[in-house]
């Protein structure tokens, strides 16, 4: 990330400060030819390029944000060197499920269950349903929400893979569940007479 702020002449000494939007003091100090103070959130990823440029490794989703550099000049007045320059770091991320239905779920014949999937990423993914390949809608038998899925009225036909996709620019990532039924059936029974009675 770049300072647009005047530079060092001639050898003055000078302090470069990174802020973070939202946090209070900086998370980066570096004054000449000391060893820079980091925040531990940015310890070992957060180091100075060229006079005053700010280099991120191993960029995480949590580091999006506005970024403030100020570069302080020692030996001239606090007016004229607290200058500040602000630059945006959008971090894009693909999605990744934060919460997904089991493997394999049972339902009872005639009842009804919710399947629900949750991703993360940037852009926010958007998230579906799909049976069979085909995306799902809401209907008489389907509700699909927010990436959940409501089976009503279960049947035999039910029966199946269901699959939660989650989709952006970013890419995409999908998981699948089995729906199993429980359907019941009529028992027989044996009917026994007096002289099954010794069986017993």
């Amino acid at each position: 990330m770049g300072c647009d702020v005047s530079h060092p002449l001639n050898g003055q000494p000078y302090v470069v400060e990174w802020f973070k939007y939202g946090m209070p003091i900086p998370f980066f100090i570096n004054f000449r030819f000391y060893p820079p103070h980091v925040d531990p959130e940015y310890a070992g990823r957060a180091t100075l390029h060229d006079k005053s440029s700010l280099r991120i490794e191993n960029v995480r989703s949590d580091d999006q944000g506005w970024y403030e550099c100020k570069v302080l000049m020692l030996e001239q007045q606090y007016d004229t060197f607290h200058n500040g320059s602000w630059v945006h770091l959008t971090v894009n991320a693909p999605p990744t499920f934060t919460d997904t239905p089991p493997q394999y779920v049972e339902a009872k014949e005639a009842g009804s269950i919710t399947l629900t999937c949750t991703a993360f990423g940037n852009p926010k993914p958007s998230v579906g349903w799909l049976r069979e390949g085909s995306l799902m809608v809401s209907s008489a038998k389907y509700k699909v929400s927010d990436g959940s899925l409501t089976v009503l009225s279960i049947t035999r036909e039910d029966r199946g893979a269901y699959t939660c996709r989650a989709f952006s620019p970013q890419g995409e990532v999908v998981h699948t569940t089995r729906l199993l039924v429980e359907f019941f059936t009529i028992s027989s029974f044996h009917v026994f007479s007096s002289s099954d009675s010794n069986d017993i």
